[in-house]
C-alpha cells in the first residue's frame, strides 16, 4: 500500500525497524515500510517470515493506530490467547477456552515451531511428534479428504490445543513453557479457523460419532472438514500412545478402499494396535479400511529383486531334464507372480476380472501342489498350502457373487425392461452379501498372515533346492520331467475316462466330480506344455470345452441352491411385515426355473459333448504330444 507512512513519521519507522526493542516492533516495523512500497503481502509474508494472515494484521493495526501501534500497551495482538478450561471430561472447544495472563516477557512475539523446540524441547517434543505424524498422515490422504493448504494449518494448530489439554494436569510439567506456547499463536486464526479448529476438536469423543455420521447429508463444509481433521487427530494420538515419541510413519498408501500406514520403532506394534482402535471415524467416514504394518513387513531388497525377477518371466521355463521339484517350483513361482499382478486391482475393486485372474492363479498353485507336491518334503509344501487355501478362499466367496449375479444380469437382459425390477431383493441381497465377503477378503489381503505367507512362499521359490525330496539312494528312481510327466498326464486321462461307463445314469454329484477331474488334467498338460510337442494344445483347448461345460452345469446347480435358501429366508422375514409391503416371488421363482431349465439342458447335452472329446483321434494327438519326451 503506497503512501502509507506519512513523510514525518518515515525516519522513525525507519529507525524502529533497525534498533527497536524488543523484536515484534522491529518486526512489525519491517512490514509497515514493506507495504508502503507497494510491495504485495505474499511477498512480505515471506522476507519477514509470517503467515499473510499475521502480515495483514500489522499493516491494518498500522492504519487503525498509526504511530500509537508502537507502544508496548498497543502490541496485544486482538486474537484472544487459549486456555483449556479446568474440565477435561471431553474436550474443549475454542469458545470455552479464557485467556490467561502471559507469565513471560515478549509475549506478542510470533514464534514458529522450531523456536518453541529449542526454547522449550522438554514441553513440545511430544506436541511435535505427533504434529509430524498428523502431518504426514494429512498429506499421504491428501487425495482422499481433499483439504487444502489452510486446513494443513490448522491441523497443527489443533494439534498443539489438543496437546496443551491433555498435559495440562500433569505432574511436574515446566509451566512456564506451557504459558509461553499458549500466548505465541503459531498462525492467524480467523473466524472461521476458530470454528473448525473448535469444531475438531469437539469430535475428538467418539460419544456421538454414529449420529453424527448419520447426518453427514446434513451437515455444513466446514464440519466436514473438521471431522475429517478430527479423525486424522485421532490416529496421530493413537500412534504415541506409548508416550515415546519414537513411532514414525515410514510410508503411507492410499487406495480406494485401504489406507496402509507402514509404521517403525521399538514401539511401533502397540501404538500401531491403540491407532487401530482410535481409527473407527476414519473407517466410517471414508469407507476405508485402514491397516498399520511394521516397516519390517515391507520387503527387503532382496525379496523385491526375487519378486521382481519372478514377475519378468514370460513362462515357467520348465525343461525335459528338470528335477520334478525344481520344475514344480518354476510353475509354483510363475503363478505366484501372476497372482501377485493381479492384486492391486483386487484390492481397487474396479475391473472385477483382476479378481477373476488371481483367483486363477491361486487355483494353479494349488493343483500345481497336486501334481509336483511328492516331489517336496510334506511339512514344507504343506504349510504353503495352508496360505494358498486361506487367500483362495477370501477369493471364491467374491467371485462366485460376481458370477451369479452376472448370469443374473443376463437373464434379465433377456427380458422385457418392465420386468427387471423383479429380481432387485435378490440382487441387493447378493450385493449385500458380496459387500461382506469383499470386506472379509480386503481385511485378508492386508493380514499379517497373507503378508507372511508371500514372504515365506517368495523363499520358497527362489531357493532352488529348498524342501525337495532327497533321492540319493543306491538305486535310481525317476525324478526328471521327461521321465514322470508322460506317467502323470495318462493317469489325469485314465480318471477322466473312468466316468465314461456310469455318464448314462451320472447324479449332478458324479457330474461334479469328473468337472474337478477334467480339471486336473488340463492343469497337468498346462504345468507340461513346454516340454510336450505341438498338439498339446489342441488337446487343452477340447479339455477347456469340457470343462467349461461342467463349469456352467455346476454354476447352475449352486445357483438353484442359493435361489432356493433365498425365498425360504424372504418368506420368513416377510410374515412379520403389512401383506401389501411383501415383495411378490414370481419373478425369483420363474429365475429359480429358468436355472433349472440351463442345469437339466447341460445335463442332457453333455453326452454329446463327451463322445466328441472321447475319440481315438484325440488320444492319438496326446500321445504325439507325449512321444517327444
Amino acid at each position: 500500500m503506497e503512501n502509507l507512512i506519512t513523510p514525518q513519521d518515515r525516519s522513525r519507522v525507519e529507525a524502529l525497524a533497525t534498533r527497536g526493542e524488543p523484536p515484534t516492533i522491529r518486526r512489525a516495523a519491517e512490514i509497515v515500510l514493506l507495504y508502503d512500497k507497494g510491495l504485495p503481502t505474499r511477498e512480505i509474508a515471506g522476507r519477514v517470515s509470517l503467515s499473510r494472515g499475521r502480515t495483514r494484521f500489522w499493516r491494518r493495526r498500522f492504519i487503525a493506530l498509526g504511530m500509537a501501534m508502537f507502544s508496548s500497551a498497543s502490541l496485544q495482538p486482538d486474537t484472544p490467547v487459549l486456555m483449556p478450561e479446568t474440565d477435561t471430561s471431553t474436550s474443549p472447544t475454542l469458545e470455552q477456552l479464557a485467556p490467561i495472563e502471559p507469565q513471560v516477557e515478549d509475549v506478542q512475539e510470533t514464534i514458529s515451531w522450531d523456536e518453541l523446540r529449542q526454547r522449550y524441547p522438554a514441553n513440545l517434543r511430544r506436541a511435535e511428534h505427533r504434529r509430524d505424524l498428523a502431518l504426514i498422515l494429512f498429506d499421504g490422504t491428501q487425495t482422499l479428504h481433499q483439504l487444502g493448504e489452510e486446513h494443513r494449518r490448522l491441523l497443527e494448530t489443533a494439534t498443539l490445543i489438543r496437546y496443551l489439554e491433555e498435559i495440562r494436569d500433569e505432574e511436574k510439567v515446566d509451566t512456564s513453557g506451557y504459558f509461553f506456547i499458549l500466548t505465541h499463536p503459531l498462525t492467524e486464526v480467523d473466524e472461521d479457523g476458530l470454528n473448525l479448529v473448535s469444531a475438531a476438536l469437539g469430535y475428538q469423543s467418539a460419544k456421538n460419532d454414529r449420529k453424527t455420521l448419520r447426518d453427514l447429508d446434513q451437515l455444513l463444509d466446514y464440519q466436514l472438514a473438521a471431522l475429517s481433521l478430527a479423525a486424522i487427530l485421532r490416529i496421530a494420538f493413537g500412534l504415541d500412545e506409548s508416550n515415546s515419541q519414537e513411532t514414525e510413519i515410514t510410508e503411507v498408501e492410499s487406495q480406494p478402499d485401504v489406507l496402509r500406514v507402514f509404521i517403525d520403532g521399538p514401539y511401533a506394534k502397540p501404538d500401531g494396535r491403540a491407532a487401530d482402535k482410535h481409527a473407527r471415524l476414519w473407517e466410517r467416514l471414508f469407507h476405508q479400511k485402514i491397516f498399520f504394518h511394521l516397516d519390517s513387513q515391507q520387503a527387503s531388497a532382496e525379496e523385491l529383486e526375487n519378486q521382481a525377477r519372478l514377475l519378468s518371466l514370460k513362462s515357467p521355463g520348465i525343461i525335459a531334464d528338470d528335477a520334478l521339484a525344481e520344475a514344480g517350483r518354476k510353475v509354483l513361482g510363475f503363478h505366484f507372480a501372476d497372482m501377485l499382478r493381479h492384486e492391486e486391482g483386487t484390492c481397487q475393486g474396479v475391473d472385477i476380472e483382476e479378481l477373476h485372474d488371481m483367483r486363477v492363479a491361486t487355483r494353479r498353485m494349488r493343483a500345481a501342489i497336486d501334481v509336483f507336491g511328492e516331489s517336496f518334503e510334506p511339512k514344507v509344501i504343506k504349510a504353503h498350502l495352508k496360505g494358498l487355501r486361506a487367500t483362495g478362499r477370501a477369493l471364491g466367496r467374491v467371485r462366485d457373487m460376481d458370477v451369479f449375479m452376472e448370469k443374473a444380469q443376463h437373464y434379465l437382459d433377456s427380458l422385457p425392461i418392465d420386468q427387471h425390477q423383479g429380481l432387485e431383493p435378490l440382487l441387493r441381497h447378493w450385493q449385500e452379501e458380496r459387500d461382506k465377503d469383499r470386506s472379509e477378503m480386503i481385511r485378508h489381503l492386508n493380514s499379517k498372515d497373507y503378508a507372511a505367507f508371500k514372504r515365506k512362499f517368495l523363499a520358497f521359490l527362489s531357493t532352488p533346492g529348498a524342501g525337495a525330496r532327497s533321492t540319493s539312494s543306491g538305486i535310481p528312481v525317476p525324478h526328471l520331467v521327461e521321465q514322470i510327466a508322460p506317467v502323470y498326464i495318462y493317469d489325469r486321462l485314465a480318471a477322466v475316462r473312468a466316468f465314461g461307463l456310469i455318464l448314462p445314469s451320472a447324479s449332478i454329484q458324479q457330474m461334479h466330480a469328473l468337472r474337478i477331474e477334467f480339471k486336473k488334467f488340463r492343469y497337468t498338460l498346462e504345468f507340461f506344455r513346454e516340454v510336450l510337442g505341438p498338439e498339446a494344445k489342441g488337446i487343452i483347448d477340447e479339455v477347456k470345452i469340457m470343462q467349461d461345460h461342467l463349469g456352467d452345469l455346476n454354476d447352475a446347480d449352486v445357483a438353484c441352491q442359493i435361489l432356493r435358501d433365498f425365498l425360504d429366508e424372504l418368506e420368513a422375514r416377510q410374515a412379520t411385515i403389512p401383506v401389501e409391503d411383501r415383495d411378490n416371488p414370481e419373478p425369483i421363482v420363474a429365475y429359480l426355473a429358468a436355472r433349472h431349465a440351463e442345469r437339466h439342458r447341460l445335463m442332457i447335452t453333455f453326452r454329446e459333448v463327451w463322445e466328441h472329446f472321447n475319440r481315438p483321434e484325440i488320444r492319438a494327438q496326446l500321445a504325439d504330444a507325449v512321444s517327444v519326451l
